[in-house]
């Protein structure tokens, strides 16, 4: 009989959709959803940087990224400002609001990190975090070529 479960594809979907419900239920009263959580942070990170750099730090294109960043600037949680440099493009700043509520926000990472790793050991979790990192970084070409 065929087992779904034996396939790591079919267990990380598994585990993205668990982590996904968990940041909706919890960002739902800041009006984020998960997609904008991780914009959210990588800005927090770091912010006054162009869509293509953000896009490269949440590994999104610029067309999925402009439609979740019109939504946090509606939110009031992201501003454009023009770029000095460049005519073309915008650099992107977090609002005050988002700096006040940003503490909160972000908690919620670390939060599901500690629930989660509460049942193994620290070697078991590093060594879950290398591999997960690796399959990350797994190049969509080789994928592809399979």
């Amino acid at each position: 009989m065929y087992d779904a479960r034996k396939h790591i594809c079919f267990n990380l979907g598994l585990v993205m959709r668990r982590v996904y419900d968990y940041y909706e239920k919890r960002l739902s009263p800041f009006e984020l959803t998960p997609p904008q959580y991780f914009v959210f942070g990588a800005l927090w990170m770091g912010d006054g940087i162009p869509i293509g750099e953000l896009g490269d730090r949440v590994s999104l294109d610029s067309s999925t990224l402009t439609g979740i960043i019109d939504r946090m600037e509606k939110s009031g949680y992201v501003k454009r400002k023009p770029n000095p440099d460049d005519r073309r493009s915008a650099l992107l700043f977090l609002t005050k609001k988002a700096r006040e509520l940003g503490p909160h926000i972000l908690e919620f990472a670390d939060e599901l990190d500690a629930t989660l790793k509460q049942p193994f050991s620290k070697r078991d979790m590093a060594t879950f975090e290398r591999v997960l990192r690796a399959i990350g970084e797994t190049n969509a070409k080789t994928l592809e070529s399979k």
